[in-house]
């Protein structure tokens, strides 16, 4: 793989033409590292490329990677891809993986790992790579068990300690503390690596930016709605105003993505569910564990329309009957776009055996409709007791809250048996 190293002085560069490939490739990585780009080009000519094919543009990828041109960093590396043959050494697909991650596209690196998988099935070097991705994509089980079966093949390798220590700090939770069953494998993969060389700032895997990024903004939104919910009319003004910071802020990163890759949104985002269909067909767990993220969705467009209509009907702020019925169809209609985008997303196949998996979106709808039609029956009725208003409030906090408690409990189970079944594989 393409690595880090401190740039020689120039009487260490290779003096004169390249014998051979070989030596262009190593003159090249020296003059990359010393930022000196427009010679790099000069040696990963057009000649160089079609004389070594896929392993040439791959070169070339990685150094308009490391020049920061990334749009012809990626149409390099589809060239690379483009001329793979069925006979093609896993390492090009290793090495075209570590450029897409380079460049900000582990869904794309992700299929050409499993590529190099197929090619080189026990091969070191495409775990490690799988064990990468896997944690840059979040699915930090698959990134262990990835670099536990690289490690079992290649022991004394740096790289596959390394992968076997960073996917595992990769499970600290928030506190920061590693889970106990894994306290000790991780000491040895550190202390193994440690022995083979490598820097211990390596060994650490950077906290998830994006999954803290998540938590903050679900918080703050939070405190909007509760601010809406308890406040007067005016307070839609602000509610208003961060939602349409929200979207800017969305924008902005879809915009910077599209400069990291050179990938459009459209493309990536068809790249993405294009390889996230492919998972999921292929594997019984993740599918379940997909149903049961959706059906914990489905509560909450009903609790945000008809429920806070509840809890501001039972602090006195009654709303006439047509704006209750205006926001009961505005969170059912949500709901059904949740599902829409559930068979967009996932296919109309897999969709369905997700709907259809232990009842739990049919068990949502009736509620959640029940809950809906409640709330406009008694807006219908004009004067209503307030506990009937604060107990069909209570109702959709309670439907809510209960309906996570059990998704989480079904998808740790399901976590658990896919952990197990891919410790069996081992």
């Amino acid at each position: 793989m393409f690595g880090a190293a401190d740039p020689p002085d120039d009487e260490d560069l290779p003096g004169g033409p390249p014998d051979d490939d070989a030596s262009s490739g190593e003159r090249v990585h020296v003059l990359v590292g010393q930022g000196r780009f427009a010679e790099a080009h000069t040696l990963v000519s057009d000649a160089f490329v079609e004389r070594n094919g896929s392993a040439g543009y791959l070169l070339r990828a990685w150094v308009l990677t490391q020049e920061q041109r990334p749009a012809a960093a990626r149409e390099a590396v589809d060239w690379a891809l483009a001329l793979a043959g069925p006979a093609e050494a896993a390492d090009v697909f290793v090495l075209a993986g570590v450029v897409l991650l380079s460049l900000d596209e582990p869904h794309a690196a992700l299929t050409v790992a499993l590529r190099a998988g197929g090619v080189e099935p026990d091969g070191w070097e495409p775990s490690v790579l799988l064990s990468d991705v896997y944690r840059r994509l979040g699915r930090v089980p698959d990134a262990v068990a990835a670099a536990r079966r690289a490690v079992a093949v290649a022991p004394y390798e740096a790289e596959a300690q390394v992968a076997l220590a960073r996917s595992l700090s990769a499970t600290r939770g928030l506190s920061g503390r590693l889970p106990r069953r894994h306290r000790t494998e991780h000491e040895s993969a550190v202390e193994r690596a440690l022995t083979l060389g490598v820097e211990a700032g390596q060994l650490v895997a950077p906290r998830g930016g994006a999954l803290l990024g998540g938590i903050g903004l679900a918080l703050f939104w939070a405190v909007q709605l509760y601010r809406i919910e308890t406040g007067d009319s005016w307070q839609l003004i602000p509610a208003a105003v961060v939602l349409a910071a929200t979207f800017v802020l969305i924008a902005v990163l879809v915009k910077a993505g599209t400069r990291r890759s050179g990938v459009g949104p459209r493309a990536r985002l068809r790249g993405i569910r294009a390889t996230t269909r492919a998972e999921l067909a292929g594997d019984d767990w993740l599918w379940r564990i997909g149903a049961a993220h959706v059906g914990a969705v489905l509560p909450i467009p009903v609790l945000l329309s008809t429920g806070m209509v509840a809890d501001r009907a039972r602090g006195d702020h009654d709303w006439p009957p047509w704006a209750v019925g205006t926001a009961a169809v505005a969170g059912c209609g949500a709901v059904l776009l949740i599902l829409y985008g559930a068979r967009w997303w996932y296919g109309d196949w897999l969709a369905r055996r997700m709907v259809r998996y232990g009842r739990i979106v049919a068990v949502q709808l009736a509620v959640g409709g029940a809950l809906a039609a409640g709330t406009v029956a008694l807006a219908a009725r004009g004067q209503v007791p307030g506990w009937q208003w604060s107990a069909l409030a209570v109702a959709h906090l309670a439907w809510t809250v209960l309906s996570w408690c059990a998704v989480m409990v079904l998808t740790w189970r399901l976590q658990a048996r896919r952990r197990q079944a891919l410790q069996a594989e081992l």
